[in-house]
């Protein structure tokens, strides 16, 4: 009986001093300031500096994945217009913004939304690389 009374008490101990030790672990832990996912910070910033008139902007049904924001290939036929008037390009620079668009467009990977889809990040980095 007194056997059993010793493992009882061993075991006990050692899951309270566990449980101590863990908490004296996290409480100095508290102090270290986090670290930012750098990837978020990247495409916030990003996101940032490519808004505004001259780009193309996700509307109220763009798509916000994982992988960044997306638009719908009509919805930027739609902002084509209006991004061409704000940088004052003409046919030729017209004619690059359409296989631009073409080129990046890749098919919806739900198959019964179906589409294609445009990342907005490297479609309003490509329009930088535009030649006015």
């Amino acid at each position: 009986m007194t056997h059993s009374i010793k493992t009882l008490l061993t075991v006990t101990s050692a899951v309270f001093l566990t449980g101590v030790i863990f908490s004296a672990w996290r409480f100095t832990r508290t102090n270290e300031i986090p670290l930012p996912d750098e990837k978020a910070a990247a495409m916030t910033l990003l996101a940032d500096k490519l808004s505004g008139p001259r780009y193309f902007s996700i509307s109220l049904t763009g798509v916000r994945s994982s992988d960044g924001p997306w638009i719908g290939v009509a919805e930027a036929g739609l902002q084509e217009d209006r991004v061409i008037a704000e940088r004052h390009w003409g046919k030729d620079q017209r004619a690059e913004v359409d296989q631009l668009l073409s080129r990046l467009a890749e098919p919806v990977p739900a198959r019964m939304v179906g589409g294609y889809r445009i990342p907005l990040e490297r479609l309003n980095l490509a329009l930088d690389a535009i030649k006015d």
